[in-house]
């Protein structure tokens, strides 16, 4: 296998007049090579001196404790990049979770006109491999502090959110969660268009019953309690971006709220179904209606 290289990046959000959108500007690089037995063997600090933002905004000086003057000494970006190339050398490259790589799209597409990340051949999500791992299946991306914590990890001599800190913090999951077969799953190739295209492709949640991706049967339920078909008693409702009707189950005088939503992602239509307990639109509205106080004479 390849040496591993995990890095993690700071960022400002600023607003270029160039281009007359907000911008992920990054300030920070930081990264730290694995030997063969997963250990530490280098390195990898750099601020970068901001072109676009000249101020870093209050909200991300406050989570990186970072101050303008700390940034005046920095490298410009395509400097940076071009020290990170030579010092990662060929190698599979890790960030928790895909946002620093899509800040890394940004900057190149900005700074260079290619959006290609130079030193970037194999990838993995570090975020996912260890959510694999810790076999999560809330459907949340987990934060890496929540990670840590729920490993019972020690990361109370680095900063968080500062950039070489928080790539030893994603080092310490990956060492307690590590297994070599599990992890070539999740090795990705970048280096070819189909990476990018899934990496930049936006999930949509369709809003709306017309669209010609949703199959009918998806709109059907069966009985949580006997498995046999339920009919529908109303027309669907959409609410928090996902459909929801109430279903009676004549077989075994059943009722129950049927949930489903519709997410389009770079593979294709995910169908995700729920039941729920069905409520009594009149308890509800007794629930919702304010209480009156008695008045005593």
């Amino acid at each position: 296998m390849k040496q591993i290289v995990i890095l993690d990046l700071e960022w400002n959000g600023t607003y270029s007049r160039r281009t007359k959108s907000f911008f992920n500007e990054i300030i920070e690089f930081g990264a730290v090579k694995l030997g063969p037995d997963l250990n530490p063997i280098d390195t990898f600090s750099e601020f970068i001196h901001p072109q676009v933002g000249k101020k870093i905004s209050g909200k991300i000086s406050m989570l990186t404790n970072l101050k303008d003057e700390d940034l005046e000494e920095g490298l410009l970006f395509t400097q940076v990049m071009s020290r990170f190339k030579r010092w990662a050398g060929k190698c599979i490259l890790m960030t928790w979770g895909t946002s620093d790589v899509l800040a890394l799209i940004e900057n190149c597409r900005y700074f260079t006109g290619n959006p290609k990340i130079p030193f970037l051949t194999e990838y993995v999500d570090l975020q996912a491999f260890c959510e694999a791992q810790m076999h999560d299946k809330s459907g949340r991306q987990m934060g890496l502090s929540s990670a840590a914590e729920a490993l019972e990890i020690e990361e109370d001599d680095l900063d968080h959110h500062r950039a070489l800190d928080d790539s030893f913090l994603s080092l310490r999951c990956f060492q307690k969660l590590y297994q070599e077969d599990a992890l070539k799953e999740f090795i990705k190739d970048a280096s070819c268009k189909e990476f990018y295209d899934r990496m930049l492709f936006k999930t949509v949640t369709i809003c709306s019953l017309d669209n010609p991706l949703i199959n009918s049967a998806d709109m059907r339920f069966c009985c949580d309690i006997c498995g046999r078909r339920a009919r529908r008693k109303k027309d669907w409702e959409l609410k928090s971006k996902s459909f929801r009707a109430p279903f009676y189950c004549r077989h075994c005088d059943h009722q129950f709220i049927g949930r489903v939503q519709f997410k389009l992602k770079y593979e294709g239509l995910v169908v995700k179904k729920k039941i729920l307990p069905y409520e009594e639109p009149e308890a509800k509205e007794n629930e919702d209606a304010p209480q009156r106080s008695e008045s005593r004479s």
